[in-house]
């Protein structure tokens, strides 16, 4: 970690993802609307259209990347493979 930032963004990141992990740990439908709604929060995080000729902003591009990495800790919290979401 680079900065002290990083450190809070990291434990935020962690917290979220076991929280969401351990509330939908048995049920696996629940898990998958867990995942699910991140997907949708990470598709949705910048509402310009896609055929805008600006690029996506900083922030909108980090939001997405914690979004995925939440995600991943979720499936890995739940012993569920990045395939499974996917099918």
């Amino acid at each position: 970690m680079e900065t002290e930032l990083d450190g809070r963004l990291l434990a935020m990141r962690q917290t979220v993802a076991l929280a969401l992990a351990l509330s939908t740990r048995s049920n696996p439908q629940a898990i998958d609307l867990a995942l699910d709604i991140l997907g949708d929060l990470r598709a949705n995080v910048d509402s310009a259209p896609a055929d805008s000729p600006f690029d996506v902003p900083a922030w909108a591009t980090g939001a997405q990347d914690e979004l995925d990495q939440i995600a991943h800790l979720v499936r890995a919290f739940t012993q569920q493979s990045d395939n499974e979401s996917n099918e």
